[in-house]
């Protein structure tokens, strides 16, 4: 019998390269937290593909947004007016950074945002605009569900990133 070893590489994530490499950097350099005001579940209605806050700030979102993407909008954590300035903001591709969280009670993210015409729902197709945040829930556990983490979670940090070319 012949044994040949094989080295077989996987691709595996890399803090200082691909999406983390800007990631690392705005956490690094423009780190403060802050407290922002969650919105009360009272004033939240969510729609097939839009999360509508007080019957006047709309967060829309693209039809394949993940389920922790979506919990993550639909429990006021991220007020449009907080991220740019805007009343109405279309969100996309919002990924968590695993490699960034500094503990179990933190979880970091990033997201696109495209421009929404003025006084329309017709988005600009321009390139979107990075966005990352931060999430803590003091009383999170290492066995804490998203469910519970999220919904007792608090932002804590939000900072423009760059343009994506």
């Amino acid at each position: 019998m012949i044994l040949f070893p094989i080295n077989i590489f996987g691709q595996t994530e890399n803090i200082n390269s691909g999406k983390y490499h800007p990631a690392k950097e705005i956490f690094e350099t423009k780190y403060e937290e802050k407290n922002y005001i969650k919105i009360p579940n009272s004033l939240i209605k969510v729609e097939k593909h839009t999360i509508i806050f007080n019957n006047v700030r709309t967060i829309a979102f693209d039809n394949d947004i993940d389920v922790k993407a979506k919990l993550i909008l639909s429990n006021g954590l991220l007020n449009p007016y907080d991220i740019n300035g805007s009343f109405n903001l279309r969100i996309s591709a919002i990924t968590e950074l695993p490699l960034l969280n500094p503990n179990f009670k933190t979880k970091r993210y990033k997201f696109w945002i495209f421009s929404i015409a003025e006084n329309s729902d017709d988005v600009i197709l321009a390139n979107p605009v990075e966005y990352y945040f931060e999430l803590q829930n003091e009383n999170a556990e290492s066995n804490t569900s998203f469910e519970q983490f999220i919904s007792n979670a608090k932002l804590t940090f939000l900072s423009k990133g760059g343009i994506i070319l």
